[in-house]
């Protein structure tokens, strides 16, 4: 049905070339485009070691993910359709995206975290190519890294990912149901790719799986959007491929589960195919419009007095698109420097009170102490923070599009508006904080010396009142307190180097959030550019409409003569 449609396209794009309508062959490139880039992306998250890595192996039958009990994924790997085995690991984004070829054999040492570990190789993603029929109609599978948590930098990472995501496959194992942090996580999920589906692995391994199902699926119930549900078992997936065995298969829960999708892949291919059709149908009556129109004035005089006023009637509606295109302006660039200014104010509103947090903690322990611990804690809560303001973020997108869409009466220039978060999500997620806060102890020498210096001022106060007094310097009485002074000057030296360890901890984590949200204000006001791409749509819609209105005062003219 896809080259059908491809076909029908190019033979549109021969005509509106032909009659010289630039602005259709735009429109009409734009649906060739729609087309070829009908993939289905199907997105498999999930936390560490829950079998997805397996999953993506079993659904195209070959061990393209690296498997194993010490093997983590370290960036997506997405697997698509290729007449030959490929792969190639992708760096940058946009118009600095680059790939570099790899071989299948070395998948493993760029996607896993043993061969690349927290992702040295800066890599985007691995992308592997395989001449299999289930990815042939577009079929795009990615095995994300363990999302470790909502506010997990990878869990940033993938929800950055999945407004490109037309299915998720959330997957947990049967060991347990299903936990609050996975629950938090696909509920933030959804509100980016509503189409979901939870994928309970290791059934084969686990005899009371059906229990841990039921439960699941109580849980899933009180997510945004319904989630169909699916149990199943690489292993026998494996054995039922080995032995064309159909009642393994079926066993497996891969049947069920490859026909949700390829249900699922056919649903969205046919409404782009249907948006399509549609492009061609308004294409195909704008080109013959002038034609007919030119008829009825040369064989009818009543339809050429009908026609004057339909002109009339046109000349009208053209001036007034022309004014709803300038409110459509107006309107999108409000609302994009209010998203902005949304974004910043949610995102630094947040952050503050992430600090302030992060100061309180320090305020109460001794930061060389819980270093590690802390660092791990900030940056999930940074994470989190960008996670929650980027969802929401998304969904004021939506709205904005929908309120530029009712400018257009007939909907044809309501346009898809996205303000791309994902970008400052991933760059922010990418920033790390530096180890520079580290025990000073005194040890036993450098407390000897400052309880020395402290105890002599004493002794030497104290010994000179003795010597007043008609008693020795050095007696039982100025050796107490010289003692006592020394320890208070241990003491006090042991609060002054926690004080400057604690302010430097503060400095480190406030540098540490003030960097991710400057990362995020940056990759989010660079992203401002795609206003200027959408305002190079509103002049093609002019251009219609200018061309049109030529082609209506060519016809009056005719009318009148």
């Amino acid at each position: 049905m896809t080259s059908d449609a491809m076909a029908l396209v190019a033979t549109a794009i021969e005509a509106a070339t032909a009659y010289e309508r630039p602005d259709l062959v735009t429109r009409l490139e734009e649906a060739r485009g729609s087309l070829d880039r009908s993939r289905v992306r199907v997105m498999v998250v999930g936390e560490f070691k829950q079998g997805k890595s397996s999953l993506v192996n079993a659904m195209v039958n070959a061990p393209v993910c690296p498997v194993d009990d010490d093997v983590a994924t370290a960036v997506p790997t997405v697997v698509r359709y290729a007449p030959s085995p490929v792969a190639g690991a992708v760096r940058g984004r946009g118009s600095d995206r680059t790939t570099e070829p790899i071989k299948i054999a070395e998948v493993a040492s760029y996607a896993c975290e043993q061969g690349n570990p927290s992702n040295e190789r800066a890599l985007v993603a691995v992308e592997i190519g395989l001449p299999r029929r289930v990815l042939s109609d577009g079929l795009e599978l990615v095995d994300t890294p363990g999302v470790g948590g909502l506010g997990s930098a990878h869990a940033a990472a993938t929800i950055a990912a999945l407004p490109a995501a037309d299915l998720i496959l959330f997957v947990s194992d049967a060991s347990q149901e299903l936990t609050q942090t996975e629950l938090e996580f696909l509920a933030e999920a959804q509100e980016l790719c509503p189409t979901t589906a939870f994928v309970q692995t290791k059934t084969d391994f686990y005899p009371d799986w059906h229990q841990i199902r039921d439960l699941n699926i109580g849980h899933l119930r009180a997510l945004p959007h319904p989630v169909a549900v699916f149990p199943a078992s690489a292993t026998l997936r494996r054995k039922a491929i080995e032995s064309q065995d159909k009642a393994i298969n079926i066993e497996s829960g891969y049947l069920d589960l490859m026909q949700f999708v390829a249900s699922t892949r056919s649903r969205l291919a046919a409404t782009v195919t249907s948006s399509v059709a549609n492009e061609l149908r308004s294409v195909i009556d704008q080109l013959r419009a002038p034609f007919e129109g030119e008829r009825q004035v040369l064989t009818d005089p009543q339809a050429a007095r009908e026609l004057a006023a339909d002109y009339e009637r046109a000349k009208e509606q053209t001036t007034a698109l022309r004014n709803q295109a300038a409110k459509w302006q107006l309107t999108l660039n409000d609302g994009i420097a209010d998203l902005i200014a949304d974004f910043d104010h949610r995102l630094r509103g947040r952050l503050r009170a992430t600090s302030a947090q992060a100061d309180a903690i320090l305020d109460e322990q001794e930061p060389a102490a819980i270093w590690d611990e802390f660092t791990e804690w900030l940056k999930r809560r940074v994470s989190r923070d960008l996670t929650r303001t980027y969802v929401e973020l998304s969904r004021r997108t939506d709205d904005l599009s929908a309120e530029v869409a009712r400018h257009f009466a007939d909907g044809r220039a309501a346009l898809e508006i996205r303000l791309d978060g994902g970008e400052a999500l991933s760059k922010a997620a990418a920033v790390g904080t530096r180890n520079d806060v580290e025990a000073d102890p005194m040890g036993f020498g450098g407390a000897a010396m400052i309880a020395l210096r402290g105890s002599y001022g004493g002794l030497l106060m104290f010994g000179m009142v003795a010597q007043l007094a008609g008693m020795a310097m050095l007696n039982p009485a100025t050796v107490v307190i010289g003692a006592l002074m020394g320890r208070k000057a241990i003491k006090d030296e042991g609060r002054r180097r926690l004080a400057a360890q604690r302010q430097q901890a503060k400095i480190t984590s406030r540098q540490f959030v003030d960097e991710s949200m400057a990362a995020a204000q940056a990759a989010v006001n660079a992203n401002n550019q795609e206003r200027e791409k959408r305002f190079r749509d509103v002049t093609a819609e002019l251009a219609r409409l200018d061309h049109l209105r030529a082609q209506v005062d060519a016809l009056a003219e005719k009318s009148h003569d």
